[in-house]
């Protein structure tokens, strides 16, 4: 009797240890990295050759494509952590003449996608170093929309479309810094007057019936008890002017806060940084 139940221990320890190194071997496969593609371009839209994105060049036309990559997790230590692990790849784009750049995917829990994941990033624009605009050209190609701070000392011009064009680390900062000066709520910035939520401003330099139109919409907070106050519209004409693509004299009408010299203290094609003079 006893020596039955010796061998039977000693069967349940081998069969125990057994299924512990089988589950402890067992591995799930996570996705390191999507197949990233796209096309690399300068601001002519002009492919650029031999551009080096991670670890690969583009093609003639400007293609790349980087394959995908993926690694094994253990199954014990996967099943314990109950979700999939997060996503966070960082490529460098680097091309000799040209400001460098980088292709971030970030995804809290992007390490789980199948096998075949692929990420299109369609077309990059590379800035080339010592870039020039011409700012007066730039600003009438299309409508702006613009966010500023409390003392209206900085203002933040971002072109429609901006979102379509910026792929990159090297402009979502801008657009970030942008939000915060126009959306207290979603943003959690508090660059806002007291009570307002909200302030959209659109901009047309050279619009049809004047050198410059604003159209400006605040958002206030609302509640259940109230008294509520409702969004308010300003639209108003001005004018602008451009001296030697550094400056800029602004008459914005009935907005009175943005009227001023400003120097331009930062261009790209879909954004531009103003800055008051002192």
């Amino acid at each position: 009797m006893v020596k039955n139940r010796f061998f039977a221990s000693r069967y349940l320890f081998i069969a125990l240890t057994f299924t512990s190194v089988l589950i402890l071997s067992s591995c799930v496969s996570r996705l390191r990295r999507p197949e990233i593609t796209g096309v690399i371009v300068d601001y002519d839209k002009n492919p650029i050759l031999n551009c080096k994105v991670g670890e690969v060049l583009t093609d003639k036309d400007g293609r790349f494509k980087l394959v995908e990559e993926r690694y094994n997790a253990f199954f014990l230590t996967e099943m314990f952590a109950m979700e999939a692990p997060p996503l966070m790849v960082t490529e460098m784009i680097e091309k000799k003449g040209f400001e460098k750049d980088v292709i971030s995917i970030h995804s809290s829990r992007g390490g789980g996608r199948k096998k075949g994941a692929k990420y299109k990033i369609d077309t990059i624009f590379l800035k080339k170093v010592n870039q020039t605009f011409d700012v007066s050209a730039l600003l009438k190609s299309s409508d702006w929309k613009l966010g500023f701070n409390k003392n209206a000392d900085t203002i933040y011009l971002v072109k429609n479309g901006f979102r379509e064009w910026c792929k990159t680390d090297r402009c979502s900062p801008f657009y970030s810094e942008y939000q915060a000066l126009t959306d207290n709520y979603y943003y959690g910035g508090k660059n806002l007057p007291e009570g307002m939520i909200r302030r959209i401003v659109d901009v047309e330099f050279d619009a049809e019936k004047s050198p410059l139109k604003i159209k400006m919409v605040c958002e206030y907070h609302s509640t259940f008890d109230g008294p509520n106050r409702p969004p308010d519209t300003t639209i108003t004409k001005g004018s602008y002017r451009v001296l030697s693509n550094s400056k800029m004299i602004l008459d914005a009408g009935n907005i009175k806060q943005l009227s001023g010299n400003y120097n331009i203290s930062e261009v790209d094609l879909f954004q531009m940084k103003l800055t008051r003079e002192r």
